[in-house]
């Protein structure tokens, strides 16, 4: 009798046991379940997907015109910029923004969802409302305004610089420098709209291979002719080298010191021009 109570006993503490392990499983379970934000909105998982693809990014400098992005590689090549730099980067609303980048680009963000950011790139990031502006961070903006800015380097937005109040010149090694005339100027910035923005690597380097040495320069002062304190800023320059089939042009505002070539024939005008500016002295 007292082996049969025994086995009672511990079949009855082994069952409690059981029922005391499963309840403070379930109340383990139920408390970590609660802290879990569940989606069960088709809908609203596909919004909060949506949201971080960006479909279109247009862009704008005061400067150099505007730009619209549709390309998914060009879409990807900036968002990758602007995505490492929100990462582990304090965002702040209050940021004083101290602007000393003459570059500054504005624009919107289009995400699939049909919704809309804006940004703005100076020396800091400002992303609806919000300014990223650590300075280890610094490189990776600075590389993402200069990476904006190399697709405003449109033949377009090049030509619009060649226009009656801008001072351009020629400058021939043989010469010396030649100041375009506003029906030059015209000439000019009509060629220039024509030519095509060299993209390839190996039909650039088929060029320069071919014609190692510009036959003459082209200095661009972006401003206003009579702005005399401008001329002297980088910023406000951009040298054209002329070449027989294309030309290379520099933006020298541009901290990468890039070089965009374009294919085109602007070395019959310069020619020509030079020789006029030579026979009017003989």
């Amino acid at each position: 009798m007292k082996r049969i109570n025994t086995k009672i006993r511990i079949i009855l503490v082994y069952m409690i046991t059981i029922t005391i392990s499963i309840i403070a499983i379930n109340i383990n379970y139920n408390k970590l379940y609660n802290k879990v934000k569940i989606i069960d909105d088709r809908e609203e998982v596909i919004k909060k997907a949506s949201m971080s693809i960006p479909v279109k990014i247009e862009f704008f400098n005061e400067k150099w015109g505007r730009c619209v992005l549709e390309d998914k590689n060009s879409i990807n090549n900036i968002w990758n910029f602007i995505d490492e730099i929100m990462k582990s980067t304090s965002k702040r609303s209050d940021y004083k923004i101290d602007n000393t980048s003459p570059i500054n680009i504005v624009g919107n963000i289009y995400y699939l969802n049909g919704m809309k950011c804006e940004f703005q790139v100076s020396n800091v990031l400002k992303l609806n409302n919000y300014i990223y502006g650590d300075s280890y961070k610094l490189p990776i903006i600075n590389n993402l305004r200069n990476s904006l800015l190399s697709y405003l380097y449109s033949p377009n937005n090049l030509a619009q610089f060649i226009s009656q109040t801008n001072k351009v010149i020629l400058m021939d090694k043989l010469r010396g420098k030649v100041k375009f005339g506003n029906s030059d100027k015209d000439k000019i910035r009509n060629l220039i709209s024509k030519a095509i923005k060299l993209e390839d690597d190996k039909e650039i380097m088929d060029l320069t291979r071919r014609q190692t040495y510009p036959s003459s320069h082209i200095k661009v002062y972006m401003d206003q002719e009579n702005d005399n304190y401008l001329k002297v800023k980088s910023y406000n320059v951009i040298n054209i080298d002329i070449y027989d089939e294309f030309f290379i042009v520099q933006y020298l505002g541009d901290e990468n010191g890039r070089h965009i070539y374009m294919k085109g024939n602007l070395k019959n005008i310069c020619d020509e021009l030079s020789n006029n500016y030579s026979n009017k002295f003989n």
